[in-house]
């Protein structure tokens, strides 16, 4: 599950998504340069596809797969996707997942359309599916949400169709075929309505994605809009929902916590264009409205950002740790938000300063370390009670007991029998 939000602004937009997935799946914060063709082939989650050259990415990928749940390019093309559940046959199939679709058009994309025209492309080529689930089988279609400075469009699919709509001022997806027309472009001519004839009811309606995406449609109204906005947005709990949301969860509110059910909020990236400026902004880490989203620049391998997955994987799961001491009430959770709402402001006013000073690459390096370092001293102030819980899970609700004592087991592990050994 997970929900992706754009809005343009005058000068550029903001993007924003929650990767919702198994609550012990960590999502890595990773670069990759540009690149030639280093090799004819390219093994990507399942399959081996012709290499090609390469643009240089930041992405947010689940540990174990090759392909990513968002991103942007040196280009400045972003792109989130979703799960949609769809009629189409042959999803055990293993082909391209949505999440190689997303990353192979980060890496060969000047803008928006390219990238639209990219997934369309090797989706005709070598279709979609596969197994896409942590720790239980897993399978659907995917649609996704892409923006560059060419605008914003959202591609739909179902098995080998797809259909292309163009954005206007904002527009927003969660796990649901969405859009009957009219299309910029299209697999076939006579796809007629193609949400409707299409959308696969029950999972869908299960899913909650008609009440995700009305709360993240609600919050794209507020002119002008800013990143701050967006991770506000993120951050979001149907007020039904906060009374409960370590012990029951749901999958009704943008920031997702997990239920019986449902997935879990385990990775967040807000991406704001202003003229030529343009931060990214990354938790890192599971749970957004208990995590600070750290401003990242260009390719910078500072984290929350990485250029080895051993380390980002770390990162994520120290923070894990941190989360599930709140849920187990060693942390005190006011005084905590206190804190991290107040970095969180500091963050945000010296990403401000930097784009109306138009800062140096150097500045914005900096910045972005001091941030970093920032962050790693507010979370080692809370070290005891990370490896409390991580030696010992008492205090923890019921339903998140088994999943911490499981947490960080094989979780890179390319095969679901691989990672559910010991389980």
């Amino acid at each position: 599950m997970c929900d992706t939000l754009y809005r343009k602004t005058a000068d550029g937009y903001v993007f924003g998504k929650n990767s919702d997935r198994s609550p012990n799946e960590p999502n890595l914060t990773e670069i990759h340069p540009a690149a030639p063709a280093a090799a004819k082939e390219l093994k990507v989650t399942y399959l081996t596809i012709p290499a090609t050259s390469r643009r240089a990415v930041k992405i947010v990928r689940p540990a174990w797969m090759w392909g990513a749940e968002m991103g942007t390019n040196d280009a400045g093309v972003t792109i989130g996707n979703e799960a949609v559940f769809t009629h189409s046959k042959g999803k055990k199939v293993e082909r391209l997942t949505g999440m190689d679709l997303l990353r192979l058009a980060l890496e060969r994309s000047a803008t928006a359309r390219d990238a639209a025209d990219a997934i369309a492309g090797l989706l005709t080529g070598y279709g979609q599916g596969g197994n896409c689930g942590f720790d239980k089988p897993f399978y659907y279609d995917n649609s996704f949400l892409i923006a560059g400075s060419d605008g914003a469009f959202v591609l739909e699919t179902c098995g080998s169709d797809w259909a292309l709509t163009e954005l206007g001022e904002k527009g927003n997806i969660s796990n649901m075929l969405a859009h009957d027309g009219p299309f910029v472009a299209s697999s076939r001519p006579d796809l007629g309505a193609f949400a409707k004839r299409r959308r696969e009811p029950v999972y869908t309606f299960f899913a909650k994605a008609r009440k995700r995406a009305c709360q993240a449609s609600s919050h794209l109204g507020k002119t002008p809009f800013t990143a701050s906005d967006m991770m506000e947005a993120l951050r979001t709990h149907l007020p039904a929902d906060s009374g409960t949301l370590y012990e029951r969860g749901s999958v009704g509110s943008l920031c997702m916590h997990k239920s019986p059910l449902g997935d879990h909020t385990t990775g967040s990236f807000v991406h704001a264009v202003r003229g030529s400026f343009a931060t990214t902004w990354i938790t890192g880490c599971s749970t957004p409205c208990l995590s600070l989203f750290k401003p990242t620049y260009g390719m910078n391998a500072i984290p929350p950002v990485f250029a080895s997955p051993e380390e980002s994987l770390g990162y994520w799961l120290d923070r894990e740790y941190l989360v599930r001491a709140i849920y187990a009430g060693r942390i005190d959770v006011a005084e905590y938000l206190d804190e991290l709402r107040g970095i969180q402001a500091s963050f945000i006013e010296g990403d401000e300063r930097l784009c109306a000073k138009k800062a140096s690459a150097a500045e914005l390096r900096a910045f972005q370390k001091a941030c970093s370092e920032r962050e790693a001293a507010f979370v080692e102030r809370h070290r005891e009670a990370i490896e409390t819980i991580a030696e010992n899970p008492v205090g923890l609700p019921p339903l998140w007991v088994r999943k911490t004592i499981m947490l960080g087991h094989n979780a890179s592990a390319p095969t679901l029998r691989e990672r559910m050994q010991g389980r």
